[in-house]
């Protein structure tokens, strides 16, 4: 179910809903794409997805010849 408070009900009676605010940051969204997806351009994780963790990784020295 979605929430109400940030979504609306398009006006051409598809199903699809709207977003009103970001689901990031939460303030208000203008853009028509930014609504559809609801984020806007600096919080859109496809956009800018949150980097990989890195790890250090303990390794074997290679042989000499």
């Amino acid at each position: 179910m979605a929430d109400t408070h940030n979504t609306q009900p398009t006006l051409d009676g598809t199903p699809t809903h709207r977003y009103r605010y970001c689901r990031r940051c939460g303030r208000p969204l203008t853009a028509e794409a930014s609504r559809r997806i609801g984020y806007g351009d600096e919080c859109n994780p496809t956009r800018h997805p949150t980097p990989a963790a890195t790890r250090q990784v303990d390794q074997d020295q290679l042989p000499e010849d």
